[in-house]
Order: structure tokens, then C-alpha cells, then sequence
């Protein structure tokens, strides 16, 4: 009897434990960017947050995708016990989070068309999601920092087309290992939608030597 007894009290303290440890756990609130540092050790997707923290989401809500340049609102807590494997950010699992919009475009005019390397990419698919263009691609890489930007192509003599159009632009910084890397990323189309426009074009340099070019409607 007096084991039993021993063994309830024992039994009510670890979950007296357990209850003041989840009671512990400060949930946090910010808004932030998205960065993708695939390559960059064993490191994927960190949220920059405007209060200076960075995190890295180990646990997020089942649906959410991650993708370069997104802004988000983020409830999370951080996984104070957890040793990470990349050093870019602590550790937290998020238990909330929005999509307040996407990266935006960079537009190229005739003066600068040559300023946003044109390095190939293999690109899996891209697609309209409401106001964003998401497309999928993946390189070869791993030495060093890759960036890839959407490129609004302004014609070289104004108002000779009425169908914008768009290039998939990725500078690799002469990498040269052959790591492979696959990466999400959505573009903020609002600005055409502002504009009226009903269509557009996506062109992209491809790893097998031939050039991407599909027509996308917009809603």
C-alpha cells in the first residue's frame, strides 16, 4: 500500500511538471520575412522577423508553404531544448501563421535588362495562386549564395506591347559544385491586377539549353 502510495504522488508530480512546463512556454507574436538558405549548410527556410529575432519553423501548421520573400504574421514558441543543425535562427514551432503577401517583382527596362544574371534552371512547374505566381525550380549548387528574382521585362520603346512579360532570372555566383537543390517561390502579382492586365508571359533559360515560355491568365 504505502508503494502505491509513493507511486501516485510520484505519478501527480510529473504531471504537475508537465503542466508547468507547457504554462512555461511563452507563446511570441511578429510579422517577418521569409528566407530561403538552402545550400547554406544544413540549413532551409527562416523567418527574419521585424523585431530582429530570426526563427527557424520546425513545426508549422499541415498546408502552409514556405517560399522566398513572403511576408507573414507568426504566433510561435521557442524550442528552447532543441540543438539545431543550421545557425542561422533558434529553433520554434509556429502555431499560427498568414501569408500577408508575396516578394515582389523587379522590373527590367532596356537600360538594366543585363543587370540580373540568366543562369538556367530546371523549373518544375508554375502556376497563379490568387495574387501570386508560384513557381518550383532547382539547380546545381552548394559553395555558394544563389538568388533567383521574377523580372518584369518593360519593352524597349514604351507601350509597344500590351501583354507584360516576365523572365525567371538566377544568378548562381559561378558555383560550380553539384549539389541539387529544389526551391519554392511566389511572386505578388497585384500590380498587373492594378493595372488591368488580363494575361502575361513567363519565360525562363533552362538547364537543358532550351528557353521556358508559357501565356498565364490572370483572374
Amino acid at each position: 500500500m504505502k508503494h502505491l502510495f509513493l507511486y501516485t504522488i510520484i505519478a501527480f508530480a510529473f504531471i504537475f511538471t508537465g503542466c508547468q512546463n507547457d504554462e512555461d512556454e511563452i507563446k511570441l507574436e511578429d510579422t517577418g520575412m521569409v528566407v530561403d538558405y538552402a545550400g547554406a549548410g544544413n540549413c532551409g527556410f527562416i523567418i527574419e522577423l521585424e523585431n530582429g529575432t530570426r526563427i527557424q519553423p520546425l513545426y508549422y501548421p499541415d498546408g502552409f508553404t514556405f517560399s522566398q520573400g513572403q511576408r507573414v504574421h507568426v504566433e510561435y514558441v521557442e524550442l528552447s531544448n532543441v540543438v539545431p543543425s543550421c545557425d542561422r535562427g533558434t529553433p520554434a514551432e509556429i502555431l499560427f501563421i498568414e501569408e500577408l503577401s508575396c516578394a515582389p517583382f523587379v522590373d527590367l527596362y532596356f537600360a538594366n535588362y543585363d543587370s540580373l544574371a540568366r543562369d538556367p534552371i530546371y523549373l518544375h512547374e508554375a502556376f497563379v495562386d490568387g495574387n501570386c505566381l508560384q513557381i518550383k525550380v532547382s539547380y546545381s549548387g552548394g559553395c555558394k549564395e544563389h538568388t533567383i528574382d521574377l523580372a518584369r521585362m518593360h519593352p524597349w520603346i514604351p507601350g509597344t506591347s500590351s501583354v507584360p512579360a516576365f523572365e525567371i532570372r538566377h544568378n548562381a555566383n559561378g558555383d560550380m559544385c553539384e549539389a541539387w537543390f529544389t526551391r519554392e517561390l511566389r511572386f505578388d502579382l497585384t500590380p498587373l491586377k492594378m493595372e488591368g492586365k488580363k494575361e502575361f508571359v513567363l519565360t525562363a533559360k533552362l538547364t537543358d539549353g532550351t528557353v521556358y515560355s508559357e501565356i498565364f491568365e490572370l483572374e
